[in-house]
């Protein structure tokens, strides 16, 4: 009288399991079919870790992330802006020559105006930047590498550099050239005090080689 039963407990077992092998395939078939869409960039599928050089700054690597450059940036204008004592008759950007640099005043907010600041699109941030300069006359140059860093905004065209008059000298990406951020009181167009200019320039910098 058991047998019935017994029989339709092994056929309800044998569905079952043929429903979990369908179900199994449809998943395997799923997935494969699901990575075959996914497009692997260049950049990954080209990476090399025993060629790949973290970006380092003053002997130290340096974190990276989360900002970055824009992927279609190009062109960047070079714009400085001096507040310190005297004249810059000539600054650079990683070589790239930015003209000459008239003190800041409550008017007049930078210089510069140069094309183009060579810095690579798609590069994480932050990076290290090379700043040269000198004063006006036959002085030597000084330089400076600071830090690069975001954010970034979607439409740059200007690439700034502020100098302190400190000794420091800050960096920055932005899509029209701001205003200047320290409003300084002006003697003349080229020097702000008739006499005992302050100069730091030395004070983080490199100075005393010529170009």
């Amino acid at each position: 009288m058991n047998r019935p039963i017994f029989m339709n407990t092994r056929l309800l077992l044998a569905t079952c399991i043929l429903g979990l092998t369908l179900a199994g395939c449809s998943r395997e078939q799923h997935a494969t079919a699901a990575s075959a869409d996914v497009k692997i960039p260049d950049a990954v599928k080209n990476f090399d870790l025993k060629t790949y050089k973290p970006p380092m700054f003053k002997g130290v690597q340096l974190y990276t992330g989360p900002h970055r450059t824009p992927k279609g940036m190009s062109g960047l204008t070079l714009v400085a802006y001096n507040y310190t004592d005297t004249y810059i008759s000539n600054f650079t950007v990683n070589g790239a020559g930015g003209g000459n640099v008239e003190v800041s005043d409550m008017q007049s907010g930078h210089g510069g105006g140069a094309c183009c600041a060579p810095i690579s699109a798609d590069t994480p941030l932050p990076m290290p930047v090379e700043i040269t300069w000198k004063r006006d006359g036959e002085v030597p140059y000084c330089r400076q590498t600071v830090l690069l860093n975001g954010p970034i905004p979607p439409n740059p065209n200007a690439f700034e550099v502020h100098f302190y008059q400190d000794g420091t000298i800050q960096v920055a990406i932005t899509d029209f050239p701001s205003p200047q951020r320290l409003s300084l009181k002006n003697f003349n167009r080229l020097q702000r005090k008739a006499s005992d200019n302050i100069n730091n320039d030395s004070k983080f910098s490199e100075c005393g080689y010529v170009k």
